[in-house]
This record gives structure tokens, sequence and C-alpha cells, in this order.
């Protein structure tokens, strides 16, 4: 039986960009590997967002494996995150995903709050946590922008907008709404002292958004996961995989992509299935930065799909985006992403 192994290098997929000649990031970028993986292999088009579902890396994660949307309902990605953090949540709790951002003049400028380090990440969820962790309330340090809040005992419903869609928004944007009148002061009250709690950071507020509660997949799967976003070691964890700790897997432009190969080819060792997901390049395109996309997606193919032509054996090599992420407006999009099969003999 022939070993699979599947890149999602998120966010790949693109429109054409003016600047580059009218082309997408990855049709401009230099990328040999990838360039023979598609003339020598097969060629298709996937719808990985479902009708009605926003197009979100949970969402199409699921639906690239064959998880059906409806098993653990739209409103987990949050506990998703949680799971692959290795935080507690009971059944009774909420979720909800705490970014760190960056406003100016009270204009959001950045919903990754300039990247900062994970020493300075740790602080802050320690600022957040003396000020606001009381009545049920827990902010938990994930080691970079991406945090998650986790409020105990809440049945409350909340609605909130993703900050990578609010760059260039007033921060006021960044409020939430809630059936519980007393959660939605509470947690916008965290939103909006948070900004002069955090005032000597680059990183100088919160947003709270995708909430979401534990919940049960089903399906199972047999495999193993590299991913440097928590989200996509939870949907490991949630059906049963391997995921593999990786260090310098770092879910940003600074990732150690050959660490991540070779973890990739020590797991087809003992694994018939391997998941590689790699984040940057949607996270330069949520930056609206295409030059940047190309540049990572350059590092893409020079320290991962170009090694992987010339390993040893025979392995089915899967290359897809999970959604497109545009460049130009910053925004995931629901249109039909690439997938190359490519099938490496010897």
């Amino acid at each position: 039986m022939m070993k699979t192994l599947l890149i999602i290098i998120d966010g790949m997929d693109d429109e054409p960009i003016p600047a580059l000649g009218n082309l997408t990031p990855d049709s401009y970028a230099n990328m040999p590997a990838l360039k023979h993986m598609h003339s020598m292999g097969k060629v298709s088009y996937q719808y990985t967002i479902p009708d009605g579902c926003e197009p979100a890396t949970d969402v199409a994660m699921r639906s690239i494996l064959g998880l059906d949307i409806k098993d653990g309902a739209f409103g987990c990605r949050s506990w998703l995150e949680a799971l692959g953090a290795g935080i507690d949540v009971n059944p009774g709790d909420l979720c909800m995903r705490c970014n760190l951002i960056t406003h100016n003049n009270g204009i959001i400028v950045s919903h990754n709050g300039s990247n900062p380090p994970e020493n300075e990440c740790k602080t802050i969820i320690d600022e957040l946590n003396d000020h606001f962790a009381k009545d049920n309330l827990t902010f938990h340090c994930c080691n970079s922008f991406r945090n998650i809040l986790v409020i105990k005992d809440n049945c409350s419903s909340v609605s909130a907008t993703a900050p990578h869609t609010l760059i260039g928004s007033p921060v006021d944007m960044l409020n939430l709404k809630s059936d519980n009148h007393l959660l939605e002061h509470k947690l916008n009250d965290c939103i909006v002292k948070s900004r002069s709690i955090l005032s000597s950071h680059t990183a100088n507020g919160i947003s709270l958004w995708s909430p979401g509660r534990p919940t049960r997949f089903t399906r199972k799967l047999s495999g193993a996961v590299i991913a440097g976003v928590n989200v996509v070691k939870g949907i490991g964890i949630a059906t049963g995989m391997s995921v593999m700790d990786v260090p310098g897997a770092t879910g940003d432009e600074n990732t150690d992509y050959t660490a991540k190969y070779r973890a990739a080819t020590d797991a087809l060792k003992h694994e018939d299935f391997v998941i590689l997901h790699i984040e940057a390049p949607d996270e330069a395109a949520h930056q609206r930065n295409w030059m940047k996309k190309v540049y990572i997606l350059e590092q893409i193919d020079r320290y991962i799909l170009m090694p992987l032509l010339h390993t040893d054996g025979p392995i089915h090599i899967i290359v897809q985006a999970d959604h497109a992420t545009s460049s130009l407006t910053g925004q995931h999009m629901a249109s039909p992403v690439r997938v190359i099969n490519y099938f490496k003999s010897n």
C-alpha cells in the first residue's frame, strides 16, 4: 500500500494580483517542485467550503478529510484550538478565541498584534488574567497571538466578528453581542479595558471571537498530524490521530520548514497517512502582503516539496490549500482550490 502525505498549504490559492501581472502568488512564485508535481500528476479542483459555511480552516479541513460538517456542529473552532493547546474545557464551558491585535488612533491595523514573541504573549495573558480572571473567566496563553478564553459554566450564545476581516476598521467593531446581557457587558469590558492595560505593548488590544463548545467527532482517522496551529492539532486529536510535536513549527513565516519536512518523512516510516499543514501563506494574505506570500511559497517549495521529490520510496503526495485567501482583501474565499495528486514511484 502506497503511503499518503497530504500537504495543506493554508490559503495558498488566491486571486489575480495586478502588481504581479494579474498572476496569483503561487503562479508568480518560483516553485519548480510544485510545477513538476502539477505537470506529472493529476490535477483537480475541490470545493472545500460547503454551502452555508464560513470559509475557515476548521470547516475546510473537516471537509477535506471527509468529516461530516454537522458532526460536531459549526461552533467548535475555539474548542478545537483549546484541544490542540492542551487546555481543559468542560462540557458546560464556553470557549472563545482571543487574538492579540494592534490598533492605532482607534483603527485596527493588525489582527495578530504584529506577531509578538512568546515571552511577550505570556506577559500579556498574565496581565489580562490579573485584571479579569474572575467571574469564571480564564485567559490561556498559547505562545502566539492566538490565545483562548474559557468561560466556565455558561450556556449563552455569543456573536463576534473575525479580527482579520476588520483591518482598517474602528476598534469599536470588535465589540460582540450575546443573548446574555451580563456576559455581553463583561466581555466587551475586557475588550475595551485591554487597550489601556496593554498600552505599553505593540499588541495593545484583544479580540474575542469564534465562540465554541466541546463536542464529539464520531468518525475516527488513523495517521499523524504535523502542524504549527492548534486548530489543526485539535482536529487530529478529536479524530484519534497522532499529533507530532515539532520544535520550530510556529504557524507563521518564521516556522522551521526543514523541521516539518523531517517530521513528515519520519512519520511516514510508521504511518500510512500523514497530514502536513503549513499556515504561513494564509497569514501573509491576511496582511495583504502578496510579495511575502510569494516568498513563503518559494520557501515551502525549496525546503519541503523539492526534498520530497528526492526521498526514497513511493509516496502519494497531495498538495492543496484548505481554502483560498485573497492577498488583495485579506479575506478567506469559498472558491474551489486546486488539488495536485502526485504519485512518486521510487
